[in-house]
């Protein structure tokens, strides 16, 4: 069920980068990036008003700074917005996901944010090389 919901997330994200984008186009990036978000936040309190599966007391028990994966939002997507709009949606979206990667490999090697650490192979730094000599080979071609 995780690679299917990765699979669609992964979907949302090419197609979210091309509407906020669109979006951006119109109203400029920053007005987009606020539309987004407030629709965005009503959806989530609509699903919730259903769902309501919150434990206000596992709020009070981790760190504060958990709390501030919408601020990293906003950053994602008025980058995401612009590197659309500056380099085309493919080209974007493939130097997102590598940084994405790496970035996610360099937490889990490292072990921070409370994640498992998890030591570095050769398999996987070649991956990694590989799909920055991908992105190179696409861009060139």
């Amino acid at each position: 069920m995780g690679i299917l919901f990765a699979i669609l997330s992964g979907t949302f994200i090419a197609l979210q980068g091309i509407f906020n984008a669109k979006l951006g186009d119109a109203v400029g990036a920053w007005m987009s990036v606020t539309i987004v978000h407030f629709v965005g936040l009503l959806l989530a309190l609509a699903i919730y008003f259903f769902k309501r599966d919150a434990d206000m007391t596992a709020f009070k028990r981790v760190p504060w700074y958990y709390s501030l994966g919408g601020l990293f939002g906003v950053f994602v997507v008025f980058g995401e917005l612009t590197a659309i709009q500056q380099l085309g949606v493919t080209w974007a979206i493939c130097v997102l996901l590598v940084a994405q990667l790496v970035g996610a490999f360099i937490i889990d090697l490292n072990g921070w944010f409370g994640v498992k650490r998890k030591p570095m192979n050769a398999g996987q730094v070649m991956g990694l090389v590989l799909m920055v000599v991908g992105i190179g080979i696409y861009t060139f071609s």
